[in-house]
């Protein structure tokens, strides 16, 4: 069987999922070629054959209509013609339509205006209609290109004929609103490639290794398997391996999302984006960067964001059908008129009302008004809501998922006990302790360092995986990992009553004269949080990568009855994927990006990770659990408006096409019909502000 590579090609001019199903269509007739195309990245995945040339892919591309991406992101087309369609289409309304400023002659400005909208602002949208002309297709385009063209075609009939009555302001509004719309829509798709970006930056570029003999910095993607690879102390770990060192301190909190640091012992595996808190350590790499354990969970995150539909496609469902019908009602109510006996002038007039009534300008704004007013309100309760897709299961959450960390708790190791022992008192073994771990950069360190500023110590040094020793009052004192004393009944008894907490001892002249338990804090509004939660109808499960006797305890102190600790990021993945009902996962570390971007709904900290903010549909800013809730309830409420409006934009097509098929609704009146519409639209998004939403009782008001 021949060798087959996997491949990635950026497609520019897609504007809807029908686009990326002809690219996939031609890519897929080139023998050798197996490609999947996804909307949402507006990427290509390909699998083929070594034979096949990238000109054989680009002319696929460009046969369906399109082309391989230049590198410049569709936002950066998109911004110019946004401001210039604002600008010229708001000009346009108020010299075409407000009397106060007409003038003499006026009409002329107008048309010079909507010329430009047409010509400049309009183009993508022409030219996705003849795309789809020439594939037999339609779609919002096509209706936002034809109306627009007929109006201002007809508008230049009747200023050319001396009518003082035009539709230019119908021309140049419609594709400037559906515009601002496609830009909302492209900045949520752009979120699935930030964050795998965001997920993969965690791994360095270079890597110092070790081959043949001689020591070489490489790109992190070079590194092969057997070779060894150096990594000081603060930098991360390029690549997967095993430990060549005797030991070593490991931070894993990208993989794990866990504060605390852990010690590996030699032959222990390390995985890429970890950070070494020792010296150098030496580890044998087991792969390249690109097959690392952070490089899957990335790829996890590709397959989980294709999985997701867009709220915006229902707009280009709806329009398949209805673009084509509208086009055809238009054509036979003109030639029904003419042959009729009516005059041409009334037969286009009616055709033209029918147009210009199917206008999709307030389905343009029917899902970005209700953002816009949504991400308004959110914003002032510190939360952003970046992805419409979620709204579409938020008021269908039944089970809520937390990870603990960063989440539920504040991340922040404190100490939360002390005991001296053999014979001395704790104030003097914290100041002892304290003086030890100053200048440290360790967790634990910090910690016990804000305690007492009493005492200097000199001469301290580190041993990797064990703890620091120092000098203090001539006292060779150590920080450290629990060992073997010469009281070890006293310590065994006083690490029998400790919690479910980091441990560490402070010892010296063979003796422990202490014993410190550190812990990270429930976060404040977490049980209110929960309890919001459970009120609202909506289970509450925990799950950790930490120990799970703390899992326990901060679960029941929270009051949830489901939890799980010691899960890595594939665990919580496979739970996710076992979901048998629609379910939020809230998290803050890389460790939780993979989980976010699978479950139906994810939600990020404001603190965390840009990987796992970039990955989730909605991020809480100020890190308050409580704003959980209040996510869900809005996002309910902006769904529900969303579909109202869309109900509203084709409600009036439903209804108003008839009668300007009768000939009983002039262009004029249309355009009318059509603004009122778009004003039905803002007004009921604008009804999200006005009602309150109290997570407190567990209801939307």
């Amino acid at each position: 069987m021949p060798k087959t590579n996997l491949q990635e090609l950026e497609i520019e001019g897609m504007t809807c999922t029908a686009c990326a199903r002809r690219v996939e269509k031609n890519l897929n007739k080139l023998s050798g070629v197996t490609a999947y195309v996804d909307f949402a990245t507006e990427k290509a995945h390909l699998q083929l054959n070594p034979e096949v040339t990238q000109a054989e892919l680009s002319q696929a591309v460009e046969a369906a209509g399109y082309k391989v991406g230049s590198g410049r992101s569709e936002l950066q087309t998109l911004k110019p013609r946004l401001w210039v369609g604002s600008i010229f289409a708001g000009l346009t309304m108020l010299f075409g339509m407000v009397p106060l400023f007409a003038f003499t002659g006026s009409q002329y400005l107008v048309w010079a205006l909507a010329t430009v909208v047409i010509v400049y602002v309009a183009y993508p949208f022409h030219k996705a209609a003849l795309k789809n002309l020439r594939h037999l297709d339609s779609t919002m385009d096509t209706l936002v290109s034809l109306g627009s063209l007929v109006a201002y075609g007809y508008s230049v009939y009747l200023t050319l004929d001396g009518h003082p009555h035009n539709y230019f302001e119908v021309s140049a509004v419609v594709p400037a609103v559906v515009l601002i719309g496609r830009y909302i829509e492209v900045r949520a798709r752009r979120s699935a490639t930030d964050a795998v970006r965001a997920l993969l930056a965690a791994i360095p570029e270079t890597a110092n290794i070790e081959r043949d003999g001689q020591r070489l910095t490489v790109a992190s993607q070079e590194v092969r398997q057997g070779d060894k690879v150096f990594v000081n102390a603060g930098e991360r770990i390029p690549v997967d391996g095993k430990l060549l060192s005797a030991n070593a301190l490991i931070d894993l909190s990208t993989l794990t999302g866990e504060s605390l640091p852990v010690a590996i012992t030699q032959g222990g595996e390390l995985s890429a984006g970890a950070t070494s808190l020792d010296g150098q350590i030496e580890l044998e790499a087991t792969g390249s960067a690109s097959v690392s354990r952070l490089s899957r969970i990335a790829d996890l995150v590709r397959e989980a964001t294709a999985q997701k539909t867009q709220l915006g496609s229902l707009a280009d469902r709806i329009s398949s059908i209805f673009v084509p019908s509208v086009i055809v009602i238009a054509g036979v109510t003109f030639a029904v008129w003419s042959l009729l006996g009516a005059s041409t002038d009334f037969a286009v007039s009616a055709a033209v009302a029918v147009l210009v009534i199917a206008c999709p300008c307030a389905l343009g704004i029917a899902v970005p008004m209700s953002l816009t007013v949504a991400t308004g309100l959110g914003t002032k309760k510190s939360l952003v809501i970046r992805n419409p897709d979620a709204l579409r299961l938020a008021s269908r959450v039944k089970r809520v998922i937390f990870d603990k960390t960063g989440t539920l708790t504040d991340g922040q190791l404190r100490v939360v006990n002390s005991r001296g022992l053999g014979g001395v008192g704790s104030a003097t073994m914290l100041a002892y302790a304290a003086a030890v771990e100053q200048g440290s950069n360790h967790s634990v360190a910090k910690a016990i360092s804000k305690l007492s500023k009493q005492f200097v110590a000199t001469e301290v040094t580190e041993q990797a995986g064990v703890g620091l020793t120092g000098l203090v009052e001539g006292k060779l004192v150590s920080v450290e990992r629990p060992g073997r004393y010469e009281n070890q009944q006293e310590l065994d008894e006083a690490l029998s009553n400790a919690g479910p907490n980091t441990l560490v001892v402070v010892a010296w002249e063979g003796w422990a004269h202490g014993l410190i338990e550190l812990s990270d804090e429930v976060r404040e509004g977490a049980q209110e949080a929960v309890s919001a939660l459970t009120r609202m109808g909506i289970e509450v499960e925990l799950l950790s990568g930490d120990h799970p006797a703390r899992v326990e305890v901060i679960a029941k102190q929270l009051g949830i009855e489901s939890f799980r600790g010691g899960v890595t990021p594939e665990q919580k993945l496979e739970l996710l994927h076992g979901a048998d009902q629609v379910t939020a996962m809230v998290g803050d570390g890389i460790n939780d990006v993979a989980a976010l971007a699978r479950a139906d709904i994810g939600i990020a900290m404001g603190s965390g990770a840009h990987a796992a903010q970039a990955a989730s549909a909605i991020t809480i800013l100020d890190d308050n659990p409580l704003n959980v809730a209040y996510a869900l309830s809005l996002a309910k409420r902006t769904h529900r408006n969303i579909l109202q409006n869309l109900g509203w934009a084709f409600g009036y097509n439903l209804i108003l096409i008839p009668v300007a098929a009768l000939g009983l609704l002039n262009p004029m009146l249309a355009g009318a019909a059509m603004a009122f519409s778009s004003v039905s639209v803002v007004v009921n998004s604008q009804r999200l502000k006005w009602q309150d939403i109290d997570v407190h009782k567990g209801v939307a008001k």
